[in-house]
């Protein structure tokens, strides 16, 4: 399955690589943080959504979205790509974290 995001955050990265400044990197490690908040954020929502459709499943009139499967399709495509974005988040933050090491390795 193609990865966009991610794929798209590697590459740019590869071509940076000797391009940023130290403190361009120290800025990109930022995305780290990020990351971990945005995944915090999926969870709530995520489990507010669970809530929401068990709750639904329970009521006889049944009015609530999340019925069908295109529905349903739409909603787990949404958080794949949302999922897919925190990876490419992390893994830059990550590797921008890693620059000065590796800046003192090669000197």
């Amino acid at each position: 399955m193609r990865q966009p995001i991610y794929e798209s955050m590697a590459m740019l990265l590869d071509k940076a690589h000797d391009n940023l400044t130290p403190a361009e990197w120290r800025q990109l490690t930022e995305l780290s943080a990020a990351a971990s908040s945005e995944a915090l954020r999926l969870s709530e929502v995520t489990a507010s959504l669970a809530s929401l459709v068990l709750a639904d499943a329970k009521n006889p009139e049944r009015g609530g979205h999340f019925q069908n499967a295109d529905d349903v399709f739409t909603l787990l495509a949404a958080l794949s790509h949302s999922l897919e974005t925190v990876a490419a988040m992390a893994e830059t933050g990550s590797y921008a974290a890693s620059m000065p090491l590796r800046q003192e390795v090669a000197a």
